[in-house]
């Protein structure tokens, strides 16, 4: 069951079938057949709403390989198979890291060249590719935008690059300057990243009280969502009233020398919103440690957001501009369920969970 949107949503203007589609679509396991209808859905919206845009559409793994389940146009086809046939391109490569894409001016750009000559010959000078989630927290889709002036779509990545980087609407709001399609979308993609966040956190908890996998974790919840009647959301947010301790647990970080040039560090408590205000100071405080390697061992944290992996991304950055290297040598559940979604694991050198069958390549 999907709901019309979050329970504090106003209803303003600002709620219409484009950020409803993309909403509903967080909400929704990905194994649903709604899935691909709103995937459809999303792509005929952005084609007619969003200023700038003359073509658009989905990609979506599928089977063995990247395939186009939407497209507003056959233009919008050619230009995604020629992507998907390459392997390579700002759609594929939105779909593989989660992030969106965007090319301002196609005509300039040599990273993609089947992109490049498909898009050209039809005309096209600008796309935006962005990532879309389904209740797994993985992307299930792709919606990509094209425009046939260079930076037509410039403001619109602005926009989207905005949301994703805080994963829900900025504080600031959405520029009220924007067309009405650009500001569903946005409106959409913030509060769709929001409940993902959310979503992520609550498998997080099962996994860790239920020594469980990330599989296993997505089928509790949705069939605890299905008995209550409920969306994901919704059940991700009553488990995480009843079962997650206070917000705020202080994070210990205690170094212990290990063998050679390496120091073990081990993180205990919830890396998670809000953070404490000197967590980052205290995390690259680490670096002060004459050792080469830093070795982290998650398994104390209970609890791991996105924000909380920033952090530590933050410091394999600081670590690596150092020429110091930081892996993590063990992790608790709720650690490895986020870097399995966030495709983070090889830039700590851990190893993860076996990836679905059914799973794009990495």
């Amino acid at each position: 069951m999907t709901d019309p949107g979050p329970p504090d949503t106003p209803d303003d203007g600002r709620w219409h079938p484009l950020a409803d589609a993309v909403v509903s679509l967080a909400e929704t396991p990905d194994d649903d057949a709604a899935v691909d209808e709103l995937l459809i859905g999303i792509a005929a919206s952005a084609a007619d709403l969003i200023a700038g845009v003359v073509y658009a559409s989905i990609t979506a793994w599928r089977g063995a390989g990247y395939t186009t389940v939407a497209a507003s146009s056959d233009l919008a086809r050619a230009v995604d198979d020629a992507q998907h046939a390459e392997g390579t391109g700002p759609c594929v490569q939105a779909a593989r890291t989660g992030e969106p894409v965007g090319v301002p001016d196609i005509a300039a750009t040599m990273a993609w060249p089947g992109f490049y000559r498909h898009a050209t010959a039809l005309g096209l000078r600008a796309s935006v590719s962005v990532p879309l989630f389904a209740g797994g927290g993985v992307p299930v889709g792709v919606l990509n935008l094209y425009g046939r002036e260079p930076s037509a779509l410039t403001d619109l990545m602005t926009g989207v690059r905005a949301v994703f980087a805080v994963e829900q609407l900025p504080a600031s709001g959405i520029d009220a300057g924007a067309d009405a399609g650009t500001r569903q979308l946005l409106l959409g993609l913030g509060l769709a990243l929001e409940i993902r966040v959310t979503i992520q956190r609550a498998l997080g908890v099962l996994m860790a009280h239920d020594d469980s996998d990330a599989a296993e974790a997505r089928r509790m919840l949705t069939e605890r969502a299905a008995a209550r009647g409920t969306s994901l959301s919704a059940t991700a947010r009553e488990m995480l009233a009843e079962v997650v301790p206070s917000h705020g647990v202080a994070i210990t970080v205690t170094t212990v020398p290990a063998a050679g040039d390496a120091v073990l560090v081990v993180l205990d408590g919830e890396l998670a919103v809000p953070l404490e205000t000197d967590v980052i100071e205290r995390l690259t405080a680490v670096l002060d440690q004459s050792a080469r390697v830093l070795n982290l061992d998650l398994t104390g944290l209970r609890f791991c957001d996105l924000a909380g992996l920033r952090s530590l991304l933050h410091l394999r950055e600081r670590a690596v501009a150092a020429d110091r290297v930081v892996r993590v040598v063990a992790a608790s559940s709720a650690v490895r369920l986020l870097m399995q979604v966030t495709d983070t694991s090889a830039l700590f050198g851990y190893s993860p969970a076996p990836a679905s069958e059914n799973g794009p390549p990495e």
